[in-house]
């Protein structure tokens, strides 16, 4: 019996103490590895004549990138995801500092760090404690929310980048609404779609008049690319969590007929009318058609206006060809190299090899953030997780492409790449709620939206409970058993 214990306490040792010691060890070396990247990473900046502004940049990335890993590690997060994220910050931080036009502290992008990484702590502790987003009042509440900041957009907001209306200036800065209402959007489809196993009509009709809305809004101020975004997470949403795949079949082939016809339509008044017309909403509706045509017709030739709407594309392009393996001296002019056009510059600067590695990291934050969403236990937290991811590759994908020529330009930004403030804001908190989810040990998702059924089934169960303990009360005093028994 003796020598039986020994044994089984040797091979409790032998299990228990080697893994432990590989995961310390893991956690280490991943963490010198990064240190030695963002010392590398320090070195390309300073070879390039930016090393004072990124030193400078230093202080907010060190915090955000150390700190986080300190969260991620406390709360057992993702950490791979967490990794991924950091060196495309990493990149993002880098090129930004090579744009630079003089070697300075570049004190709005420290407040877009600083405030970036307040808001995704917020937002990380509001979701994992509030659960009311996920009843019918919270959701009503987000739709509620949502159709303000869209009216405070069309009011107040200025128009800017070729009449796209959607900025509006706050204490002299300006902010993009649309970026924090592409996250409520997909907050309320999880309310309405993923609050039960299977949803009803009602919420699949709640869901679409819910998307026509946000796509009305966004149609209005001209900002297509993000209208084209919540188009594509309304299709994954359904085709995800809406068990009848007849329905997606039916919402895909409706939508690819109404495309359609609305092409037909749009052509045919441009055609019909010359592009002008006499009455403001005719006008209005002729400019963002007008709008979109020329997109398209820039995309498949160039040339036909290349000092006009062709010219970042070219310059893209002479940007793209001048960049070899590991970068070039050569500086491409570009409309919005640190925005719309950070790619070509990032390729660049930096050359093909940096270029390739941000796609990789693109690709692996895929794949991770589709481990986590097969991980989680509920199909609320599942949405949230897979449509926030959805629209982080999907708008990387979209920028990517459209800056190298494979489909047409949108006026959208990298993520995490991009200098944009509103936007990067946006991105840190939809990876502060990812990681959140990643975590677990969350609130249940589960919602019937009945409110007042459920209150009455409390009400009709505790009734009876009542009237029996009011009944034996009195059957005691009376003593009705006794005298039966007797």
């Amino acid at each position: 019996m003796a020598k039986k214990k020994v044994q089984k306490k040797v091979q409790r040792t032998q299990k228990k103490e080697p893994a432990r010691a590989d995961k310390k060890y893991l956690g280490v070396q991943t963490l010198v590895l990064f240190i030695l990247f963002q010392l590398v990473s320090l070195l390309t900046v300073v070879v390039s004549g930016r090393g004072k502004a990124y030193l400078y940049m230093m202080i907010p990335l060190v915090i955000i990138t150390y700190g986080g890993w300190f969260f991620v590690r406390k709360m057992r997060a993702d950490t791979p995801f967490f990794l991924d994220v950091a060196m495309l910050l990493t990149f993002g931080t880098m090129i930004q500092c090579m744009l630079l036009k003089e070697d300075t502290v570049p004190k709005s992008l420290l407040i877009i760090y600083v405030l970036s990484a307040l808001m995704a702590l917020v937002a990380g502790f509001l979701y994992k404690r509030c659960s009311f987003i996920a009843s019918a009042n919270g959701t009503a509440l987000l739709i509620v929310v949502s159709i303000v900041l869209y009216l405070a957009t069309l009011v107040l907001g200025a128009a800017v980048g070729g009449g796209v209306r959607n900025w509006i200036s706050v204490g002299g800065m300006s902010v993009q609404p649309s970026e924090f209402n592409k996250i409520i959007y997909v907050l309320v489809m999880a309310g309405l779609l993923c609050t039960k196993d299977h949803p009803g009509k009602k919420r699949i009709w709640a869901s679409i008049f819910v998307t026509l809305v946000n796509l009305g809004f966004l149609g209005i101020q001209g900002e297509f690319g993000t209208f084209l975004l919540i188009l594509c997470t309304f299709l994954c949403l359904i085709f995800l969590f809406v068990p009848d795949i007849k329905v997606f079949a039916s919402i895909f082939s409706i939508l690819v007929a109404a495309g359609a016809a609305v092409a037909a339509c749009c052509v045919s008044l441009l055609k019909i009318t010359g592009g002008s017309s006499n009455f403001g909403p005719m006008q209005f509706i002729l400019n963002q058609v007008q709008k979109i045509v020329n997109r398209f017709a820039v995309w498949l030739d160039p040339n036909i206006d290349p000092q006009g709407a062709s010219y970042q594309i070219l310059q893209a392009r002479k940007a793209l060809l001048n960049s070899n393996l590991f970068g070039s001296d050569t500086t491409t002019p570009l409309s919005n190299p640190t925005n719309d056009m950070v790619f070509p510059a990032l390729t660049e600067r930096c050359g093909l090899l940096i270029a390739l590695t941000v796609c990789i990291l693109f690709g692996l934050l895929l794949i991770r953030g589709t481990r986590i969403y097969f991980h989680c236990q509920d199909r609320y937290h599942q949405a949230v997780c897979a449509g926030l991811c959805f629209q982080l590759i999907l708008q990387s994908f979209i920028i990517i492409g459209g800056s190298i020529g494979m489909f047409p330009l949108t006026g959208i930004t990298l993520p995490l790449i991009s200098r944009g403030g509103t936007s990067l804001m946006a991105t840190f908190i939809i990876l502060a709620v990812i990681l959140v989810i990643s975590a677990g040990n969350l609130w249940n998702g589960r919602r019937d939206y009945s409110s007042y059924d459920s209150k009455l089934q409390k009400a009709r169960a505790v009734y009876p409970k009542r009237i029996s303990s009011v009944r034996n009360r009195n059957r005691r005093r009376t003593r009705v058993d006794d005298t039966r028994e007797s």
